[in-house]
């Protein structure tokens, strides 16, 4: 073989290895997780929605805590491994989180919210456009509030892998969470 020859094989070579490890850098990074298709509240929340948006209300109760449910979608193409929710200290800003748990969905089911039968959560797979419901408990702050002030936040960190690259996003929740005084709160 020439050496004009083995040049070619070589840049047509590492010419391929720099596509493919571009195009693989271009799709893990490229690659975002969004709201899913439902939400949950208990009985000590209302919702209302005006015009494209849902506010999920809970009372003001400092030290309390509330639970909501909120899914996390992944719209593909590749499955991802959802390892943390919130887990730094700058992702729980004013709320932290108290508990998270999830209720595991699979292709054969719709996406359902049962806080009887939710899990733990724990590093979890969720295929190409599959949802996982994932419930979360907040300790509410003992904050200082004016008469009909709010505390509120409209989505998650969300640390996964996806295609062994680990990423970290702010996902939507596809609603806003409000925590909301009508009188006021003073801490003693």
């Amino acid at each position: 073989m020439s050496p004009v020859t083995r040049r070619r094989r070589l840049l047509v070579a590492a010419t391929l290895a720099v596509a493919l490890c571009a195009g693989y850098l271009s799709a893990a990074i490229g690659h975002r997780l969004d709201h899913g298709s439902s939400w949950w509240h208990g009985a000590d929340a209302e919702s209302r929605t005006e015009g494209s948006r849902t506010e999920v209300r809970f009372t003001f109760n400092p030290g309390g805590q509330v639970t909501f449910g909120a899914t996390i979608r992944n719209p593909g193409p590749w499955p991802v491994t959802i390892t943390g929710i919130n887990d730094g200290p700058a992702d729980q800003q004013v709320f932290k989180i108290a508990r998270l748990a999830v209720n595991h969905a699979d292709e054969a089911t719709a996406v359902v919210f049962d806080p009887a039968a939710a899990a733990p959560f724990r590093s979890i797979s969720v295929a190409a456009g599959m949802e996982l419901p994932v419930f979360v408990t907040i300790t509410i702050p003992n904050v200082e509030m004016a008469p009909g002030s709010g505390l509120y936040f409209e989505d998650l960190a969300v640390d996964y892998d996806v295609l062994g690259l680990p990423r970290h996003q702010r996902v939507p929740m596809g609603f806003r969470l409000l925590v909301h005084s009508p009188n006021g709160y003073v801490p003693r």
